[in-house]
């Protein structure tokens, strides 16, 4: 009966030990070349200016045309920071009502065409979270037309503990997912908007 018992133990722990080893193996936070850290990373490429998908991304309005998690985004201090400039804050509501998931966010570095970087605090509602988590858009102008844009989530610290990591790990594949739709959202709402601008011009 013993035998038993610890067979079963040593089972249940094999099984969890594997599970965790492919849940890391494929999870999408890892060392970055691209941007030189730990993060998880997605990108696409857009036929529009970087000048054209930098100025769209700072504009909170528009994450209601191309965001498949936030309902939308409420720029909170406006009235001495202009929306998307360093130093600008902004909440983040998942539901139109302005129930359960919320978060706020401090926009902390700009680089202009280049990149934007965003502190997330005050979140409320998520089933995994840890503190000090950082996000980026990374702009890169692959021509006059064309803009390798890049959407990363990290944290400041790059020595976190075994639980945060884990966490981390598991929330990278829905992240993932959020990011990739996302991104294609961006991609079709500024080259839809291009066309729109090309047709009118023949008109």
């Amino acid at each position: 009966m013993l035998k038993l018992f610890f067979k079963i133990i040593f089972g249940i722990t094999l099984l969890i030990v594997v599970s965790l080893f492919f849940l890391i193996m494929f999870s999408s936070f890892r060392n970055n070349q691209e941007v030189g850290y730990k993060c998880i990373a997605l990108s696409i490429e857009i036929k529009q200016p970087v000048e054209k998908v930098f100025a769209y991304l700072g504009n909170s309005k528009n994450a209601s045309n191309w965001s498949i998690y936030v309902d939308h985004i409420t720029a909170l201090n406006t009235d001495k920071i202009p929306d998307g400039a360093i130093g600008s804050t902004r909440r983040c509501f998942k539901e139109k009502n302005e129930q359960g998931i919320i978060w706020d966010e401090d926009i902390v570095e700009v680089i202009p065409n280049k990149k934007r970087r965003l502190s997330i605090y005050n979140a409320k509602g998520f089933p995994i979270m840890t503190e000090g988590i950082l996000t980026e858009q990374i702009y890169m102008s692959l021509n006059d037309s064309t803009t390798h844009l890049t959407f990363t989530v990290f944290n400041k610290n790059p020595n976190l503990d075994f639980i945060s990591t884990l966490k981390t790990h598991i929330a990278s594949y829905s992240i993932s997912d959020i990011f990739v739709k996302n991104l294609k959202n961006i991609k079709k709402c500024l080259e839809n908007e291009a066309q729109k601008s090309n047709k009118a011009k023949f008109l």
